[in-house]
């Protein structure tokens, strides 16, 4: 109704010296729905006491729908012919009603005919009075009052829909004017209709920074306001910018809707944040300032040292909101505004404070750069801050590149640390090799696939990518070659396995013990080429619905994931023979369909092996083909099934991936597991042999006929210092007890270009990854105990700030110095004198225990444990002592409501925890002493022993079954940092 909003706003009652003001449409309409009685129906006529001036059509819809016919009336003869004409009209007119407006006085018209007319009188109107009748109010505010445009304005909003009734209650200013606000912003709409901005539950009672920065975002919102009379935008524009409304963001939304940048108010709070929140001050940082306040128009709302503490606090409300808006996904709104900040900064020149930015790409682009300066020679503890503000940024989890580059940046670190820890180059034996590999090597591998794979566009990045993946190829080189003379030695001796877990005696030493329990069956699933790096990805990922066991870890050290030797050369025809029939052979498919059921471990009952053609189904909507369903639903049947998504996408021309494996990636893999999970089977899940990746590899040239495959070829013609001679019962190609020259460099091969290769000597091709895998509350068979994480301690996030902190100085074998006990500034120490640790431990682990893990140290057999007096502390064992000796630990021992009947388990279950980060909470009662099912009782007094102040120390995840120690919070909380 444009046509009523230039109109004045209506006097009160009684005349004036200038006359009776004119009414609005506005006014009128409200006028006349407040008096029901008028829209009965019946023909009648109203007097209404104003200018007789109108503006509007002369029919006028009311809130209801009725209709009311307005005419003017300057004399008291034209007020008697109105009278007269409507309601002596041979035909009922239409509209029925009528509204005379006049500035005759009562005492000047015929009483008779006022007798005819509504009310019998002429009748004064006073704005608030229909203000008051619109809300069905008793009462109002006296402060809305004194808003002396709102009335009008009021009116004038309430259109033909009227305002919500608020109950007879006294009408507030703050209601009045939200309720406005709302409706003339289209911030929503209490009359039903559609809101043009979302209101979140709790906002209906106030206009808020962020329903504003929406409403920006809003196409057409700012013009909305710039559109209005000029009482009622200033009016609306001072309740915006109050405290209790939207205060520092209502008074720059309004100036900057003022000066016509209503829309870009998001970006501009964006590039203000950088300017006046994140950015180190300097000439060309106020310059930008200066160019950016000007953007406000030439009324800014404050000055001076006021005005940047505004737009500190509008920039502040600004961020919040994109950040919140990226991190709920909405990039329909997100992206714009941060491309628009963009534009913003060059026309600013705000190019520096950009870099500050925790939400602006030049902000995320700066914080890559400066990982790769702390990556190149920065302290543990620079690198540690320089990954947490990388993954702070808003940015961080943006799309699937930026997260990949995240995960680069975090592996970079990772090998960063092994490194540090001088990581040895001695293989002492075959089993020293392959246990190294599942426990620490293959990690480093999967950390450096990630670093190759993507590398990085920005040059510092990229250079410290290279020095960093230069030395780990280089302690690589010589662990592979001087593994591979172990190698050569122990199968040339013909020497026993030992205690190596091999694949021609897997089927004999791990499956025929679940097979001899009655009611369990088997699901051997061979991802045929998964190398110890894939089978790291893959089991962080199946630890989270999987419980993960050591199938052979008996009564005696920790449990550990196991290692499996391959057959030579390290080939499926070789190796996957080997392992599929129980014995040291070359062969293919039909060998192993025929002799796997014939195996002595299945013990007379029925047992098959599926390859890659018989998984298909016979039609669309079928899982497995109908001889692998079949068998699986069987409740007596051991089922093998070949994967080959790896080996199959090592055979192809291209690059093997971006080094992430994921279970959806192997086909049929996860409705494999599902049917384990029905039909109560173990899953056992391991490989025939593992393979190095393409990474800039160059061909070697070999003697005609001697080719092999891409990794070994026959004897013949000189052995380069790339390759290795290997000779003795395990070499089986082309029969058992050949000789063969295998390739012990990752980066050599005889054949053409391809994703990965295997076939040769190195450590990652010899060593079978195995997973021995149970659903959550499964009961394990005899002898199996339950891991915790396997990832070596180098891989933690918070490894670098406890290196920092000088808690222990873990190298990658995971030897330790012990320091000294430490106490924090200002800490007392318990007046307590507690016994050392590691002599508490010994006596109630047994010596054996306090041996490292052997995940971080070699696997070959050990020397005989010298005295505990002399014998080194591991880390964990160090680290607890310190907490056990704390004033603060004895105080929260004190407090806790049940203590165990033997204290003593404690320092045992922290030392667990701390060796493995994340431990099942059965897991960590069975290494105690505790039965299964008091573990979640357990846990929970280990947590109110630990989570001291509100810190979350140890976590309880969400699968409520899994502990995890955050180490780092640990040496802050109980101040276990060195001097």
């Amino acid at each position: 109704m444009s046509g009523t909003t230039t109109t004045a706003p209506a006097a009160g009652p009684g005349p004036s010296a200038a006359g009776p003001a004119r009414l609005s449409v506005s006014t009128v309409r409200q006028f006349v729905a407040a008096r029901s009685k008028l829209c009965d129906g019946a023909v009648r006529v109203m007097l209404l006491r104003a200018a007789p001036q109108w503006d509007g059509a002369a029919v006028q819809p009311t809130v209801g729908g009725t209709q009311v016919r307005v005419a003017v009336a300057p004399s008291v003869l034209a007020v008697h012919e109105q009278i007269l004409d409507h309601l002596e009209a041979r035909v009922p007119p239409e509209p029925r009603v009528l509204v005379v407006l006049t500035d005759r006085e009562n005492t000047e018209l015929d009483p008779g005919l006022l007798a005819r007319v509504y009310g019998r009188r002429v009748r004064s109107v006073d704005n608030w009075e229909v203000v008051q009748e619109a809300f069905g109010a008793s009462g109002l505010d006296t402060r809305l009052r004194g808003e002396t445009w709102a009335a009008e304005a009021l009116l004038d909003a309430a259109g033909t829909r009227g305002w919500r009734s608020i109950g007879r209650g006294v009408l507030s200013r703050d209601e009045a004017l939200t309720r406005l606000t709302r409706r003339r912003l289209r911030l929503d709409d209490d009359s039903g209709d559609t809101p043009s901005v979302r209101v979140l539950p709790g906002e209906a009672d106030r206009v808020d920074p962020v329903a504003l920065f929406r409403w920006t975002l809003t196409p057409g919102g700012p013009d909305l306001l710039r559109e209005l009379r000029g009482p009622e935008k200033a009016g609306l524009a001072r309740f915006l910018a109050a405290p209790e409304q939207g205060g520092s963001t209502g008074r720059v939304i309004t100036a900057l809707v003022d000066a016509d940048h209503g829309p870009d108010a998001a970006a501009y709070a964006v590039v203000c944040a950088a300017l006046w929140g994140h950015a180190e001050p300097d000439h060309d940082l106020y310059r930008a300032r200066g160019r950016a306040e000007r953007w406000l128009g030439e009324q800014p709302p404050a000055q001076g040292d006021e005005l940047d503490r505004l737009l500190a606090s509008f920039a502040r409300s600004g961020e919040a909101y994109v950040r919140d808006l990226i991190n709920r996904g909405e990039h329909r709104l997100a992206d714009p505004v941060l491309t628009r900040a963009a534009q913003l900064v060059a026309q600013f020149g705000a190019q520096a404070a950009a870099t500050a930015s925790p939400l602006l790409p030049a902000g995320l682009d700066a914080r890559f750069t400066a990982a790769g300066h702390a990556l190149t020679g920065g302290s543990t503890e620079v690198v540690t801050d320089s990954v947490t503000a990388l993954r702070a940024h808003a940015l961080a989890t943006g799309d699937g590149e930026t997260r990949a580059r995240i995960e680069r940046v975090r592996m970079a670190v990772r090998l960063r640390r092994w490194l540090a820890g001088n990581p040895s180059e001695e293989i002492e034996s075959v089993t020293d090799g392959t246990d190294r590999q599942i426990r620490e090597l293959g990690w480093a591998d999967r950390a450096l696939e990630h670093l190759e794979a993507g590398g990085d566009p920005d040059p510092v990045l990229a250079a410290a990518y290279n020095r960093i993946g230069d030395q780990v190829r280089r302690t690589r080189r010589a662990l592979d070659h001087a593994f591979s003379e172990r190698l050569a030695v122990w199968t040339a001796d013909g020497s026993s396995p030992g205690s190596l877990l091999t694949a021609e005696s897997l089927l004999t030493r791990v499956v025929a013990p679940v097979v001899a329990e009655p009611g369990r069956r088997v699901l051997l699933l061979l991802l045929d080429g998964m190398s110890a790096a894939i089978a790291a990805e893959l089991g962080q990922e199946l630890r989270q619905q999987w419980a993960e066991f050591d199938p052979l870890s008996g009564a005696h050290g920790a449990p550990v994931r196991r290692a499996v030797a391959a057959a030579l050369p390290t080939l499926t025809a070789v190796s996957r023979t080997s392992l599929l029939t129980g014995t040291l052979m070359k062969g293919d498919q039909n060998d192993e369909k025929r002799l796997f059921p014939q195996h002595s471990c299945w013990r007379g009952a029925p047992a098959a092996v599926f390859h890659k053609d018989d998984l298909r189904g016979p039609d669309t909507g079928s899982l497995f083909s109908t001889a692998l369903g079949e068998a699986l639903a069987d409740e007596r049947m051991h089922v093998a099934v070949v994967l080959n998504t790896v080996d199959d996408r090592l055979a192809k021309e291209q690059k093997l991936g971006d080094g992430a494996w994921q279970a959806n990636e192997v086909s049929g893999f996860e409705p494999l597991l599902r049917a384990a999970r029905t039909n109560g089977m173990t899953v056992l899940l391991t490989s025939d042999h593992g393979h190095v990746v393409e990474r800039r590899s160059s061909r070697l040239d070999a003697p005609a006929g001697t080719i092999g495959s891409a990794r070994h070829r026959s004897p013949g013609g000189p052995v380069t210092p790339s390759e290795i001679a290997l000779a003795g019962p395990r070499v089986v190609w082309p029969e058992p007890g050949s000789r063969i020259v295998a390739l012990r460099d990752h980066d050599a091969r005889y054949t053409a270009l391809k994703a990965g290769y295997h076939g040769g000597a190195t450590l990652s091709e010899f060593t079978i990854p195995l997973l021995a895998l149970l659903p959550f509350g499964a009961e394990p068979p005899k002898g199996w105990r339950e891991l915790g994480d396997p990832a070596p301690l180098w891989w933690s996030d918070e490894t670098g700030i406890e290196a920092e902190s000088g808690a222990e100085a873990v190298t990658s074998s995971g030897t330790a110095t012990p320091a000294a006990t430490p106490s924090r500034p200002g800490a007392k120490q318990s007046k307590k004198t507690a016994p050392p640790l590691a002599e508490g431990i010994i006596s109630l682990f047994g010596e054996e225990e306090l041996t490292p893990p052997a995940s971080q140290k070699p696997a070959a057999p050990a020397p005989k444990p010298e005295a505990p007096a002399t014998q080194a502390q591991p880390p964990a064992v160090a680290l607890v002592e310190r907490l056990v000796a704390t004033e603060l630990y004895a105080a929260q021992l004190d407090l806790l409501a049940r203590k165990p009947r033997d204290p003593s388990v404690l320092p045992k279950a922290l030392v667990a925890l701390v060796e493995s980060g994340t431990l099942p909470m059965t897991a960590l009662a069975e290494r105690v002493g505790q039965p299964a099912i008091r573990a979640p009782g357990f846990a929970a007094t280990l947590a109110q022993l630990l989570n001291y102040d509100g810190a979350q120390i140890l976590e309880i995840l969400p699968d409520n079954r899994t502990l995890r120690l955050h180490r780092a919070q640990l040496i802050e909380q109980f101040g276990l940092r060195t001097p």
